[in-house]
């Protein structure tokens, strides 16, 4: 695949050719490709660029390019082996390098993500759900993983005796009883695994042409509920910001979880998308027991991914008296970046009292800025 003119593997492989802790790369490829590659990297211009064939599986590539390196890379220079997989096309050279030094230290690291869906297992017909799965104990798998060449030499040792194959380095190591750490994935290290992943990626390496006006497009949201009263009859409920409870004061007033930062940004979002307000699909979920008001953010954010556009950044400004806001901002832009998949950076949130005029309401307004693939 092509983008700006260049492969994508040219865009994978720079951070690792730029990086001082890398002194030798091999690429693991076909027949087919092998050929191609090396126009790509010729050796008389990548000297420590090696390429192999490939196997039949991941584990069989993986094997390959460890027995290449084993055999032809000095025992110095392959004390610690990092692998990735191409389509990590955004990998960073700081992951690269605090992989390696975490590496050295701990035997073993990957890199990965904590999970941000709510994860469910199902029975073996998948017809059920079975359990929920506390997802702070789940994180995602990416690349590079990185060993102790030792290490790697015992778990590949093992597994041929055994005749066993894994779905990856980390869950090999992990079979002679090595623990793994892990460190955390940059924003847009995720393998390219679907159209969409790829879409954007290359929205990314083009960022340059991406930011024309013809591609940006931008939506205004606001909501406003008051604070319910308190009743003896009514077993008290948790004030819901941005998808996070807070028991020390009351919930809004609202036939759903009453959260006004939510609600200002899904209806941002629907305007952007050229959608209507938030009632026009919320009520009918309303109806149907949805009350969680992150079930309408997903609604619109589906609608986004089938438009092909993504959220670039997000401004919410909020007017009440209670609770003080600027205190709840890092829970709140941690609580939205697990929501949009959004770095922290790209989310703004700025608060006001309104001069007392609100004291049993809060407003909030969103802005949002979406760009198309």
């Amino acid at each position: 695949t092509m983008v700006g003119g260049k492969p994508l593997i040219e865009y994978t492989l720079q951070p690792f050719l730029e990086s001082r802790k890398i002194t030798d790369i091999v690429i693991v490829c076909n027949k087919e490709n092998k050929k191609r590659i090396s126009g790509i990297f010729p050796k008389k211009k990548f000297p420590h660029t090696h390429l192999c064939l490939g196997g039949d599986s991941r584990f069989e590539s993986a094997k390959n390019g460890f027995l290449y390196a084993e055999k032809h890379i000095s025992s110095e220079k392959k004390s610690t082996i990092l692998f990735h997989n191409c389509g990590n096309v955004l990998v960073t050279r700081k992951e690269i390098e605090q992989s390696i030094i975490m590496a050295k230290k701990t035997g073993a690291c990957i890199v990965a993500r904590p999970a941000s869906d709510t994860l469910k297992k199902i029975d073996t017909t998948k017809m059920y759900v079975t359990k929920t799965i506390d997802r702070s104990e789940i994180i995602h798998a990416e690349t590079p993983q990185t060993f102790q060449y030792g290490m790697l030499k015992k778990a590949y040792t093992e597994a041929k005796k055994l005749h066993k194959t894994y779905t990856d380095e980390s869950s090999l190591v992990e079979s002679i009883g090595q623990k793994i750490s892990w460190i955390p994935a940059s924003t847009f290290n995720r393998k390219i695994t679907t159209q969409y992943d790829l879409l954007l990626t290359k929205m990314i390496l083009e960022k340059d042409d991406a930011v024309s006006e013809k591609k940006i497009v931008f939506g205004l949201g606001t909501d406003t509920h008051r604070f319910e009263k308190p009743s003896k009859n009514v077993r008290k409920k948790s004030l819901t910001l941005c998808g996070v409870q807070f028991s020390k004061y009351p919930k809004l007033d609202a036939d759903s979880d009453g959260d006004v930062a939510l609600h200002a940004l899904t209806t941002a979002i629907s305007q952007a998308l050229g959608q209507g307000s938030l009632g026009t699909f919320a009520t009918t979920m309303y109806k149907d027991n949805i009350i969680d008001s992150k079930k309408y953010l997903e609604y619109i954010l589906y609608e986004a991914k089938r438009q092909q556009k993504i959220i670039t950044h997000v401004g919410l400004n909020f007017e009440c008296q209670e609770p003080k806001i600027d205190p709840l901002v890092p829970l709140l832009k941690a609580s939205l970046t697990r929501i949009l998949n959004l770095p922290e950076a790209e989310i703004g949130i700025t608060a006001t009292t309104g001069e007392k005029c609100v004291s049993k309401k809060i407003t909030c307004m969103a802005i949002v800025t979406l760009q198309r693939l």
